[in-house]
Parts: structure tokens; C-alpha cells; sequence
């Protein structure tokens, strides 16, 4: 295994390295903008993607001019998002009903998670960072492994561009500064790219817990900083043999309010991650791909219940890639998993997992797609998880494609999990069995998925409400609905409408109960067009009522439903320069994602844009 620290000395290094990406920079190739990894574990065209795959792509993320990675989700799709508070607060993810800790985050192919928790730190992800998010709904283990039960979501960091410069200031002491460039050097048949961002942010916040709800709740705001990198080097040795080595490092100071009334709560967090891939053309149809890769977390949480901590994720794998003939490929994958914990109140604990896996890709007959998967995760922890896919497609017409899908998951059992399990007990993972009937539609810029699925789980992890230990005891059933729609507005030339609805019922199967923080009906709409000189959008989104906890009584309530109003505009004043303006709550909504803590206020943003091509 290897290891990673990027401190404020490696901050610094990207910096310099933006600054020398500026002195000569390459355009990203278009033709990448529709090409996704993340559901087959190979490259492939989005639209060949069997699995529901929606990507935000770097145009999509500046034009939304988000705060931070919660933000910019919350914006553009219909994923359960929870934030217990302003920049920097510890967030949640529900895919398709599952836990948080069931949504795999990748960085560059490395999981970014917490093994004590089980769940990812990605609210400290920087926008400015990312030059594309790859979100995939549905059990994806037999291609990725544990925790990938509710989906993927796969950030990938900023790629080469035009050097770049974004200046912005807002409501609530709210400043942040960016830059990013990138440079292509070399023979143009053996190119060497490079590529990198440096970004930093800064907010006075607002008070995390609601005292109107909680008496107790310090009501003073909590503030926020941020500081990122990011950098990218893409060395192609000759014809179908390429490197690619990418950074990511950010740093988080956030103030929060925890249940000490009178305390200044403030956590600092420290997340890196490293990933390099090579691929080789051995032979003739014969590919090989060598993947080695960490993430890493390290907090500072001196009134917290554990006052500092480590997390580390280390990962090594190897992929043998077969055309075995036109349209039909082989995969053969096997990699090694290793994760560590240790904080100021548990002792170490590590894990290690070791993976096999086989795949395959294929066109049958005309119109036909087939993905196959088989996957076998064998760990020191909780033993052996075997899990499969199997996805069939027939475009009947060129703009119809009707696609099926069964497939089964895993998650790991967390180490907090296995802290609190009974004397002796070795807890199992979670299983989970989903199946899956989609109809996609495309034509003349406009597109529909819509995708009806169920979900059934098993062997989830539940406290015991007797013994108040840890067990496989619960079980829980989703079904639902995904729409996915994006289409030019019959009523305005330069109008264009997208939409993401997320229809479904995530309950607990032994109790009946609806599953905490994740609602019935959720629903993204963003209308971009052009007037003038100006481009605007509108964001709406509706988060229905869900299921939460009383932060008084700590017993069930509902929380009502939530609908906020977002409000862009944005020109270019002069060749190269961009001013935009964003109103975050325009309608200023005041109910909470979560229970007892305070819902984002009404926000006012003023951005500056600069770009060299």
C-alpha cells in the first residue's frame, strides 16, 4: 500500500502548477462530453449506457453558479439531499431510497468514504474542482463493490481548459476566488496534458441548529472556510498507451452547533484523494488497465466527542479488457481494497476486502445490448458478498430504446456498526435485489428516460430498541418512478426546460414506516434561455414530506414539504469576461431539510468571470 498527505505545502504546488498551465492551454476535446465510465467500468457513449446514468457536465456546473456540491445536487436532480446546516455541514445522499451510507462516492474511481461511519465527506468537495459528475441510480456492486446499493455518484476533477479566473461575492460575508488552466505539450501523437484549479471560500453562515425549535441551539451564525486543489496529468506513451495521474485536496474549517449550549463547535477537515490509471493495448483487441488509488480524511473536532481522527482508503486493481469480436467485450477484473480508522476515542481498525469480477458488453443482433456482471467481494470483516447484473435493450426505432435490468447489492457493515454489535456477533452485509423496466426516447434535442423500479433489502443493520445493540435485524422495500427529461421550449427559440422527478416509497418492511429523510416525490426543473445579451435561468425544487426526528422529543414527526426558487442571470461584458448575479431562495422558504436545523436562508451572489482562450 501507499500513501498520500497533500497539506498547505501541496495546495501551494497546485497553485503553481494552475499558474503554469495558463502559459499554454488546449481546448477539452468535445467529443468526451458524451462519453461516461461509470456504468459499465469502461468508456462508452452515454446514450449505449444501460443503467440510469445522468452526468452534469462543467458547462452545467458554472452555469448554476452553486455555493458548494450540496447546492449544485440539490439544483439539478431529484436525489435526497440533507445539510444540517451552512457550508461545510455534514450532508447526505439518498439514491433510490437507500441510506446514505448506500451511495458509493467515487474521485477519480477512489472511494471517498468513512469506514467508521460508512457514509462519504463529499460536502467538502469544491465545485471549482470537478469537471463532471457521473450519477448513476440503481445496485451497481457486481461492477464497483460495497455501498453501492442506492447508486454511484462519480465526481470527476476539472480536465484541461482555457486558463480560467471566477472572483464572486455574496450576502452573509460570502467571497471566493478561483483559477484553473490546462496545457497540452509535446509531439501532438504522444501528447503530455496537463491540468489543475486552485480554489478558496469563504462565509460568515447562519446558525446551523433553529433556535425558534430548540432553546438549547447557540443561535450565533456558523461561518465557513474553503481551500482547494486539484491537478491532472495525461501522458499518452504511444497509440493505445496512456497514463493519467489525478490530485485532489481540500480543506474545511466549519463552525456547527453541537448539544453543549455555549460552546464554539468548530471541526476542521482535511480530504485528499489520489488516482492513477494506465492502459495498455497488449495485443490486437486485448487491453489492459492497471488502477491504483487513495483517499484519505483527517477532522479536528476539539469539543466533539472524538476530538481528531484518520480515515485512509487505499485500492489496487487490475483490468484485462477482450474484444472477443465487433460488439462483444470481455472484462476481467481483480483489485484489493484496504481501509483504516482511528480516532482519539477507538482503537485502529482496519479491513481489507479482495475482488473478482467478469463482465461483458454485447450487441446479439441488430438493436439488441446486453451487460452481464458478476462480482465477489471476499473480506477480513464480514466474509464472502457475491453479487450479479443482468441488462437487456432493444431500440426498436432509432429514437426508442426499452431497456430491463435485475441486479443485487451489498453494503458493509461500518466499524461503528460492528463496535456496537453484540459480544461475539460478526454482522453481515446488507443484500438488496432491485429490478428495473426503463423507456428511453430521443430525438431533435430532445430527450425522455423514464424508468420504473423495485427495490427489496435485507439484513440491515438496526439497533436492538431491548438490548440497544447493533444487528442484521430490519428490512426495508422501495418502488418508484425516474423521469429524466431535457427539451427545447416550443414558446421560446433559445429556451431550453430539464427535468428530474424522483416518484417512490421507501419504507421499512417490518415496521410499515416511511425510511427517515427521504421523500415520496421530488422533483428538479432548470429553464435556461436568452434575452439580449443576457442569459438567465430559473431552478425549481420540490422535496415532499418525509420522515425525520423530533430534535426535542427524538421521537418520529414529519417534516413539511420544501419548494425553493433559484434565480441566475449572467452576460458577457466584454470579450472573455462574464458578470453573473444568483439568488439562491428567492422565495425565501424557510422549512428545513433537516429537522431542528435551519433551513439556507435567501442568498444574494455577484460573480466575475474571466477566461483567456
Amino acid at each position: 500500500m501507499f500513501s498520500i498527505c497533500l497539506g498547505p505545502r501541496a495546495l501551494a504546488a497546485l497553485a503553481s502548477l494552475a499558474a503554469a498551465c495558463s502559459l499554454a492551454h488546449a481546448q477539452a476535446d468535445p467529443s468526451t462530453a458524451r462519453i461516461v465510465i461509470t456504468a459499465a467500468r469502461v468508456e462508452q457513449a452515454l446514450a449505449d449506457a444501460l443503467p440510469s446514468t445522468r452526468v452534469i457536465n462543467r458547462q452545467e456546473i458554472e452555469a448554476a453558479q452553486a455555493a458548494d456540491l450540496p447546492a449544485l445536487l440539490r439544483m439539478l436532480t431529484s436525489i435526497d439531499v440533507g445539510q444540517t446546516g451552512p457550508m461545510g455541514s455534514q450532508a447526505s445522499l439518498f439514491l433510490r431510497g437507500g441510506d446514505s451510507r448506500q451511495t458509493l462516492v467515487l474521485v477519480d474511481g477512489v472511494p471517498l468514504q468513512r469506514a467508521d461511519f460508512g457514509t462519504a465527506s463529499w460536502q467538502h468537495l469544491m465545485p471549482e474542482q470537478i469537471e463532471r459528475i457521473e450519477i448513476v441510480r440503481g445496485n451497481l456492486s457486481a461492477l464497483h463493490g460495497a455501498q453501492a446499493v442506492g447508486g454511484v455518484v462519480h465526481i470527476v476533477t476539472r480536465g484541461p481548459s482555457a486558463p480560467q479566473v471566477d472572483l464572486a461575492l455574496g450576502s452573509r460575508g460570502t467571497q471566493g476566488a478561483s483559477f484553473a488552466g490546462g496545457a497540452a505539450m509535446g509531439d501532438p501523437s504522444t501528447p503530455t496534458r496537463l491540468s489543475a484549479s486552485l480554489a478558496w471560500r469563504r462565509t460568515d453562515g447562519f446558525s446551523a441548529r433553529d433556535a425558534a425549535v430548540d432553546p438549547t441551539a447557540n443561535p450565533d451564525r456558523d461561518g465557513a472556510r474553503q481551500v482547494g486543489g486539484s491537478a491532472r496529468v495525461d501522458q499518452t506513451w504511444a497509440a493505445g498507451h496512456r497514463t493519467e495521474l489525478a490530485l485532489l485536496a481540500t480543506r474545511t474549517r466549519s463552525a456547527y452547533d453541537g448539544f453543549a449550549p455555549g460552546l464554539d463547535d468548530v471541526l476542521t477537515t482535511q480530504v485528499q484523494a489520489a488516482g492513477l490509471k494506465s492502459r495498455h493495448a497488449v495485443a490486437p483487441g486485448l487491453q489492459l488497465v492497471a488502477e491504483l488509488g487513495q483517499s484519505s480524511e483527517r477532522f479536528d473536532d476539539p469539543t466533539g466527542f472524538a476530538v481528531s481522527g484518520r480515515n485512509r482508503v487505499s485500492l489496487g486493481g487490475l483490468q484485462l479488457g477482450w474484444s472477443v469480436a465487433p460488439g462483444h467485450d470481455l472484462q476481467l477484473g481483480a483489485e484489493t481494497r484496504r481501509e483504516r480508522f482511528v480516532d482519539s476515542g477507538t482503537p485502529d481498525r482496519t479491513r481489507t476486502t479482495d475482488s473478482l469480477r467478469m463482465a461483458w458488453l454485447g450487441r446479439p443482433a441488430a438493436g439488441w445490448q446486453t451487460q452481464l456482471a458478476l462480482r465477489s467481494d471476499d473480506s477480513s470483516d464480514f466474509g464472502r458478498a457475491t453479487t450479479g447484473l443482468v441488462a437487456l435493450a432493444w431500440q426498436w426505432q432509432p429514437s426508442l430504446k426499452l431497456s430491463a435490468q435485475w441486479a443485487t447489492g451489498f453494503s458493509a457493515p461500518s466499524f461503528l456498526d460492528q463496535q456496537f454489535a453484540a459480544p461475539g456477533v460478526l454482522l453481515r452485509p446488507e443484500r438488496s435485489r432491485q429490478g428495473e423496466l426503463a423507456l428511453q426516447w430521443s430525438e431533435r434535442g430532445r430527450s425522455l428516460r423514464a424508468a420504473a423500479f423495485v427495490q427489496r433489502q435485507r439484513d440491515r443493520v438496526a439497533f436492538d430498541p431491548v438490548t440497544f445493540e447493533a444487528g442484521n435485524i430490519a428490512r426495508a422495500s422501495n418502488r418508484g418512478l425516474e423521469l429524466m427529461l431535457q427539451t427545447p421550449v416550443p414558446f421560446d427559440a433559445d429556451g431550453v426546460l430539464t427535468s428530474d422527478v424522483t416518484l417512490q416509497d421507501p419504507r421499512d418492511r417490518d415496521t410499515g414506516l416511511r425510511l427517515k429523510r427521504r421523500a415520496r416525490a421530488s422533483a428538479a426543473l432548470n429553464y435556461v434561455t436568452r434575452f439580449a445579451q443576457w442569459h438567465s435561468a430559473a431552478a425549481l425544487r420540490h422535496t415532499g414530506k418525509r420522515l425525520d426526528t423530533d430534535p426535542l422529543t427524538f421521537g418520529d414527526a414529519d417534516n413539511p414539504s420544501r419548494i425553493t426558487l433559484d434565480l441566475s442571470l449572467s452576460r458577457e461584458i466584454v470579450p472573455g469576461w462574464r458578470l453573473g448575479f444568483k439568488v439562491d431562495n428567492a422565495t425565501g422558504t424557510d422549512t428545513p431539510e433537516v429537522l431542528g436545523y435551519t433551513a439556507p436562508p435567501r442568498s444574494v451572489m455577484m460573480s466575475l468571470q474571466g477566461r483567456w482562450r
